[in-house]
């Protein structure tokens, strides 16, 4: 292989394994790699214009107003309290919405820079997320409780938990849980289930293809693992989808049809309830470093800068190899989603609307702003497709995806993504 070895971006379902664990290592430098001159990427621009039906001039200002909201969302949560309702991106306004349940608050929401919103009809964030936390135990108590649901999520725009059901399926006891809590709760009516979405020196990037024994999946990102009780040390590793697992095998990147012979790393660790997983990168061949593959020619990435979380109603994107890059929008935070080809429920997941197919599982969804400062997001986990394995838009409906919050993945690990 060559330096410029073109590594193709992948990503499909997979199935359980063992854990496997090897002794830490130092850490080393992340070598240095430019990144797209151009400032923010014109393939993310195009994917954004084309995916979010916005013109050049329209691309770049949601790009800038999203990073303020997300400023301004990290400042106001933590200071309106027991207050805070939730918050989401308008599009239409450019500015964070913040709902709250007493209006004593509205004249600090406007101060921090958003717009204040009045919870209606006035059910708090705390009780929504507590039935959210029931339905979550009966389906981790009895999966098959799930039966007939799609997802399940709170709304802080409708002041709902909102349980999507599949049109035609019999609902199991979730749905009647659900049913119970009355207004507080609305149903709402899908068809189609959802499924996990899982080919000399190379350069290791967020989006390319990894393969697990005979199962394909997408890399995620970069990280270092460090050690609570051993100060200094680290491992490099990559995260990617807990459920791009299969057997004990060791990971290996491929491009094009041909797999290359380095082997990438052995998983270490997954959490198949919460769909992360992390692969020890013990191959001295493999070039680690802030990477997402633009699946461009000239092999030039994006470079992540940073974990900064954006609101709910923001655009994001994603890296795979199936579909390359696609932009969309977040939709819902913390959902639960009934993985019915794997049969399990994976909770806390993030909806957006980019369209994400069989082979992009694992990759990196990831916000930026006019600057190019590339902000990572998540890890994609789950879609729900067509009959034929597709996104919904090529039936005409808007797109449904779920990845994993990268912030909850470090603090629950103790990884860290590598930031240039």
């Amino acid at each position: 292989m060559t330096m410029k070895a073109r590594r193709l971006c992948g990503a499909l379902l997979l199935t359980v394994a063992s854990v496997l664990w090897s002794l830490p290592g130092t850490a080393q430098a992340a070598p240095t790699r430019p990144g797209d001159p151009e400032g923010p990427s014109r393939a993310v621009l195009q994917a954004m214009e084309r995916d979010l039906h916005l013109d050049a001039t329209a691309a770049r200002r949601r790009l800038a107003d999203e990073a303020a909201a997300a400023k301004a969302e990290a400042a106001l949560v933590p200071a309106l309290g027991s207050a805070y309702a939730g918050s989401w991106f308008d599009a239409e306004s450019g500015k964070l919405v913040v709902g709250i349940t007493d209006t004593a608050h509205a004249q600090q929401v406007r101060e921090g820079g958003a717009i204040p919103k009045a919870t209606s009809p006035g059910f708090g964030l705390a009780e929504l997320n507590a039935i959210k936390g029931r339905l979550d135990a009966l389906a981790k108590a009895t999966p098959s409780a799930a039966a007939g649901v799609l997802s399940w999520h709170v709304d802080p725009v409708a002041d709902r938990v909102v349980v999507t059901i599949l049109a035609g399926r019999a609902q199991g006891a979730l749905a009647k849980a659900a049913a119970a809590a009355g207004p507080a709760v609305r149903f709402e009516t899908a068809t189609g289930s959802a499924v996990a979405t899982v080919d000399d020196w190379t350069y290791v990037d967020g989006g390319e293809g990894i393969l697990s024994g005979s199962e394909v999946c997408s890399l995620g990102y970069n990280a270092r693992l460090t050690y609570p009780d051993l100060p200094g040390v680290s491992d490099p590793v990559i995260i990617s989808a807990g459920h791009c697992l299969k057997d004990s095998t060791a990971v290996s990147g491929f491009g094009n049809s041909k797999i290359y012979s380095y082997s990438l790393g052995r998983w270490w660790m997954r959490d198949l309830n919460y769909d992360w997983g992390i692969i020890g990168s013990l191959s001295s061949r493999w070039m680690q470093g802030p990477w997402i593959s633009q699946h461009r020619p000239d092999d030039i990435p994006l470079i992540v800068h940073g974990t900064q979380q954006r609101p709910i109603g923001s655009s994001v994107c994603k890296s795979g190899r199936t579909t390359n890059i696609t932009c969309g929008v977040i939709r819902w935070r913390g959902e639960s989603v009934n993985q019915t080809d794997l049969g399990r429920v994976v909770f806390n997941l993030t909806r957006d609307t980019t369209c994400t197919e069989p082979g992009d599982s694992g990759g990196p969804h990831y916000s930026g702003d006019y600057s190019g400062n590339i902000q990572a997001q998540g890890i994609g986990s789950t879609s729900q497709l067509t009959k034929s394995g597709r996104c919904l838009q090529t039936i005409g409906q808007e797109n449904r995806s779920w990845y994993v919050e990268i912030g909850y993945i470090q603090s629950y690990t103790g990884a860290r993504i590598l930031t240039g």
